[in-house]
């Protein structure tokens, strides 16, 4: 009997341990997965930056900035906070038509948030995924705070090319014709890829459920949330109203934006007319889009720097635009940053 009971309790550690290990293996794959691809992006950022850096005169770079006309820049700034104003309405109505009530200092709180968890933690949650958490934490309608944000980005897209396509049909003899056919290519990509969303949002619910009685290895949790947002998010689709006065925010925003950027640019004493912007900004934005590099960083700057070359603007001058405007970002993240700071534990878990 004694040699026994001091033989069961091994033959029963060892299934445990095997079985402890057999958890903890996906995560640590998953969690590798993670950092190798952070480590791809981190690298074709450097890689770019670099390169970008190489290719310009920093004599140049800094005459520039130091001739820099202040209240051109002072005005960039501020038209860059008009930016997350008009964004933030644009969400906020969204976020109204999901039934959620909440108001906008809120969200601008929030926006703001999300600038600094997208730019200062690549590697963990996303700033869109932060906005939507805390929305719909504070609300308890979780699918319809990420349809909203989800609506959002494509609203956003909407109103770009709202702005982009009569400008480029206007004044299409202003851009080289490799730029017109890789704008109009990249805008091509995005209308399938957020069509291919709207019908997989329409089709969802009702996949979700066969896969919930067929399946026995799709978490049931799992399938629940996705039948939950692929309604919320085609109820919302259905919202012509809704979509339309949000599609006009998202053209209020784009008309802001190309200010933001003008602004710098006049600073730096880079004269571009202004419409020629209303294909640069979309542009840059589409390529920075692309998974390559962390938050679009390298990859916006080279597309600015290309573009603006097709006018013969140096790339001094229109990489030092891009900065700037990359430092307006980090701003507007590092303010984010210390607003997540002051919401207290409460309201960050």
């Amino acid at each position: 009997m004694s040699s026994k009971s001091t033989l069961l309790p091994e033959k029963d550690q060892q299934p445990k341990e095997s079985s402890q290990h057999q958890l903890e293996m996906p995560v640590h794959k998953g969690t590798t997965k993670k950092w190798v691809k952070f480590a791809a992006r981190a690298s074709v950022t450097a890689f770019l930056f670099v390169f970008l850096l190489k290719s310009v005169s920093w004599s140049t770079l800094f005459t520039t900035l130091v001739h820099a006309q202040h209240a051109w820049q002072l005005m960039g700034l501020a038209v860059g906070v008009l930016c997350i104003v008009l964004s933030s309405f644009e969400w906020h109505y969204l976020v109204q038509a999901e039934g959620i009530h909440t108001d906008l200092a809120r969200l601008i709180k929030l926006y703001l948030v999300g600038i600094a968890f997208s730019h200062f933690l690549p590697s963990s949650m996303g700033g869109d995924v932060a906005k939507a958490f805390y929305v719909g934490r504070d609300s308890g309608n979780m699918a319809g705070a990420a349809s909203s944000v989800m609506l959002s980005r494509m609203t956003g897209f909407l109103g770009m090319l709202i702005i982009a396509l009569p400008s480029l049909l206007i004044w299409h003899s202003w851009f080289a014709s490799k730029v017109i056919v890789e704008f109009l290519l990249l805008s091509l990509l995005l209308l399938v890829l957020i069509s291919g969303a709207v019908i997989i949002s329409l089709c969802l619910p009702k996949a979700s459920s066969c896969l919930l009685l067929k399946s026995r290895w799709i978490p049931k949790g799992a399938v629940i949330t996705a039948m939950e947002l692929g309604q919320t998010l085609g109820s919302a689709v259905r919202r012509p109203r809704s979509l339309t006065i949000a599609i006009l925010f998202g053209v209020l925003f784009w008309i802001a934006s190309l200010l933001n950027y003008y602004g710098y640019a006049v600073a730096l004493g880079i004269h571009a007319p202004l419409f020629f912007y209303a294909i640069a900004i979309p542009f840059s934005s589409i390529i920075a889009f692309l998974p390559i590099s962390i938050n679009g960083f390298g990859v916006r700057e080279g597309a600015l720097v290309y573009i603006f070359s097709t006018i013969h603007i140096s790339p001094s001058s229109s990489l030092l635009l891009a900065l700037l405007m990359d430092t307006q970002v980090l701003l507007f993240g590092a303010i984010g940053g210390c607003i997540y700071l002051t919401m207290g534990n409460h309201a960050k878990h």
